[in-house]
């Protein structure tokens, strides 16, 4: 594995972990989700180390969120000047995070990679599905979606949102959109005003509604490549049961042809003491098809 430094098209420097694989075969491009980063991943390494042995590229790329508050440096497009910037998932815009998941699929692209598989673990599957459904289905030859959460319907089922929403709208209208709320994210993570306001119903964060289950499911139902998804037993994602939601999804996966949904037992939203399981059903899937 090796470290590889990236500028994103707005001006940030982002790290990447790369896995090195044979050109001709593809490449899979992760995005991390909230507050994760390499560190704090306990299955992206072995997925990496496992899918290069058999000749695939990894990459796992940072994305403006990594970690609660982070400092990036970042390059000014006009005077070339750097500064250091504030983010972190605290403070991110999800908008921006398309420059991120373009960032990592043009440097796939640009070690020789012609295939390329987007991956993502939670919160970063509505990254890549944002970035989809704005660049298109071109550059992607498969998807790996591991703990996909509708987060903007599983905060507005949170008793604390409709409070904080207007708290979040009340800051941001006095022109404080980055002061932190006063109540933690789901109780475990500090949040800016502005980043919270936007998991509201109906913002650009809506594009993957499994809690509100609308006749028509958005970008997603576009999607005619390869997919599969995965959901831990004991998952904070879910919305009715493990087995439910992988039927639900697979119902509104309406353009593929080739969906596997799997459960995986007796482990949580990270996966813990189940990452071997967890890699050995991708490398097997990626391998199949790949």
């Amino acid at each position: 594995m090796e470290l590889i430094h990236r500028d994103t098209k707005d001006g940030l420097n982002l790290v990447g972990c790369y896995w090195g694989g044979k050109k001709e075969k593809a490449c899979i491009v992760f995005t991390h989700g909230m507050y994760d980063n390499i560190l704090e991943n306990n299955f992206v390494e072995l997925m990496g180390e496992e899918l290069s042995k058999k000749g695939y590229g990894f990459i796992f790329g940072h994305n403006r969120g990594y970690g609660v508050i982070n400092t990036i440096l970042v390059k000014d497009r006009e005077s070339g000047k750097f500064s250091n910037k504030i983010i972190g998932s605290t403070f991110e815009k999800f908008g921006e995070s398309i420059y991120d998941v373009d960032l990592w699929v043009e440097t796939a692209k640009s070690f020789g990679y012609s295939k390329i598989i987007l991956a993502s673990h939670s919160f970063g599957w509505l990254k890549n599905l944002y970035y989809m459904s704005k660049k298109g289905l071109d550059n992607v030859a498969g998807v790996i979606m591991i703990s996909p959460p509708d987060t903007v319907g599983l905060v507005g089922r949170w008793e604390k949102s409709k409070e904080m929403f207007a708290e979040a709208w009340e800051n941001i209208e006095k022109g404080n959109s980055k002061k932190i709320m006063e109540h933690k994210m789901l109780d475990i993570f500090p949040i800016s005003s502005r980043t919270f306001y936007s998991y509201r119903r109906d913002g650009i964060l809506d594009i993957f509604p499994l809690v509100e289950s609308p006749e028509e499911f958005g970008y997603f139902s576009k999607i005619d490549k390869p997919i599969i998804m995965f959901l831990a037993e004991r998952d904070n994602v879910i919305v009715e049961t493990p087995q439910k939601d992988v039927e639900k999804i697979k119902s509104y996966a309406k353009s593929t042809k080739d969906f596997t949904g799997i459960v995986i037992e007796k482990t949580t939203h990270k996966y813990i003491k189940k990452e071997k399981e967890l890699v050995n059903y991708i490398v097997d899937w990626v391998e199949k098809r790949f």
